[in-house]
């Protein structure tokens, strides 16, 4: 399905059968588990990585954002990828615009302060997981920066031209107690496996 060097994504096999006049239908008894890794900067590679092809595959099919070609897919491929990737741009504009704005109203004075307290936060995070420890409630924002970080990343290897020509998986090994549950898959009512 794919002929091209680099792996195939979900996102390319669903935009594939749209081309071809085909359509994905959601499953609610499809069951799939995967897991995360541990340390962020495997996370980080990963997340570069499969951005940076989706950009790829989003420049090599950008006939499907044309609404007259694909229909809603293209609304779709503009919302949840272009604007999704795209993010970090916006984030980087309000964070300039509060500063500049923050010097003559007290209301974007304390938007830029909540927008520098959470990247100390961030910030704050990636220190202790350095030093081997960790902080649930800074989970959250170190995550929101580092999958942000890691579309500008991924946007700068696209732009450069840095292409992945396979697919490398980095994910840890799966536990044993977690292994042997994804063995067992539950079969829907009057179904079968």
């Amino acid at each position: 399905m794919c002929r091209y060097n680099e792996a195939c994504s979900d996102f390319i096999i669903a935009t594939k059968m749209v081309e071809q006049g085909l359509r994905a239908v959601y499953e609610p008894a499809a069951i799939c588990f995967e897991g995360t890794n541990r340390r962020t900067d495997k996370e980080l590679k990963m997340r570069v990585r499969v951005i940076t092809q989706t950009f790829t595959d989003l420049w090599r099919h950008r006939g499907m954002m044309n609404p007259f070609r694909s229909g809603f897919y293209a609304v779709q491929l503009f919302s949840h990828k272009v604007m999704r990737y795209l993010v970090p741009l916006f984030l980087v504009l309000v964070f300039v615009t509060s500063a500049i704005l923050g010097s003559h109203s007290t209301f974007y004075a304390l938007v830029l302060l909540a927008q520098i307290l959470f990247l100390a936060a961030a910030a704050i995070a990636w220190a202790l997981e350095r030093a081997g420890k960790s902080n649930r409630l800074l989970a959250l924002p170190y995550y929101f920066v580092l999958t942000n970080l890691a579309s500008l990343l991924a946007a700068h290897k696209f732009l450069t031209g840095e292409r992945y020509a396979r697919w490398e998986p980095i994910r840890e090994p799966v536990e044993d107690s977690l292994s042997a549950s994804l063995t067992t898959i539950p079969t829907p009512k009057g179904g079968r496996q």
